[in-house]
């Protein structure tokens, strides 16, 4: 019952964020759409802010499914960004509502997703696992830092191009700088 309850809750506020920013939209609009007690909101959500990040994260394991290997990163990338041009909406009335807190939210999640994808294509290079633990960690936050970041700009410039464009570039660029760096960490 927990999680229909939750899942209620989101699709109440992933409806209303189609018509409204998420710093206009109230514990108790929510709560109306949803048919549930205020009480019943508080006993799963802290807050509106918590109830965003359980949608993105919730629907995030969903769109990434099977897709975090080097094999099918781009797979797993490109459905993440086919998911945020297709609840565009949503999206932007979350990314700029309250800016910062909006876009902390965004980017702290963006980053949950991103990273396993950069994790199967690390782990799937060449002597991987002799790469000091430190450098790893680094080469890990570079590659995730840097993808976050240019999908936040793409979400702040309307989300152009579309999300396929932008997952062939990326494909393009990481296409062997990963191992790249992996060998010269090596040859340290």
């Amino acid at each position: 019952m927990s999680n229909l309850t939750k899942r209620a809750l989101a699709a109440s506020l992933k409806k209303l964020l189609e018509r409204a920013p998420l710093d206009k939209i109230t514990i108790q609009d929510l709560v109306d759409d949803a048919e549930v007690s205020r009480k019943t909101f508080y006993y799963h959500f802290q807050d509106i802010y918590a109830l965003m990040e359980w949608c993105i994260v919730e629907d995030g394991k969903r769109v990434l499914e099977g897709n975090v290997t080097a094999d099918t990163w781009q797979q797993g990338l490109r459905n993440v960004m086919t998911y945020l041009q297709d609840n565009r909406a949503m999206v932007l009335n979350g990314y700029r509502s309250v800016q910062r807190q909006g876009e902390a939210l965004i980017k702290a999640n963006l980053s949950r997703l991103v990273r396993p994808l950069m994790e199967g294509i690390f782990d799937a290079q060449p002597g991987c696992e002799r790469v000091d633990p430190e450098d790893r960690e680094l080469i890990l936050k570079m590659f995730s830092f840097g993808l976050v970041e240019t999908i936040l700009h793409w979400i702040g410039n309307g989300m152009k191009p579309e999300a396929d464009h932008l997952v062939d570039q990326f494909d393009r660029i990481f296409d062997g700088s990963m191992e790249t760096v992996i060998q010269k960490c090596l040859k340290k």
